[in-house]
């Protein structure tokens, strides 16, 4: 797992912690936080989107 995959096209299938973040809608489907990155924010009670610093374009997620 990585801290996110900005420079790919999609995460790492095997990132489970991701899949589950998708799929409970803490992230939108083609978020590219890592998903111990996203989990971790999650539990602290913030947005994971706030501040990431993707190309919105690219991950087609919410507004900061």
């Amino acid at each position: 797992m990585k801290v996110h995959y900005f420079e790919q096209m999609e995460a790492d299938k095997d990132d489970i912690a991701l899949k589950m973040a998708k799929g409970q809608g803490y992230v939108p489907p083609t978020c590219l936080l890592g998903g111990a990155t996203v989990m971790g924010l999650v539990s602290s009670g913030s947005n994971p989107c706030v501040g990431c610093a993707c190309d919105r374009t690219k991950c087609k997620g919410r507004n900061r």
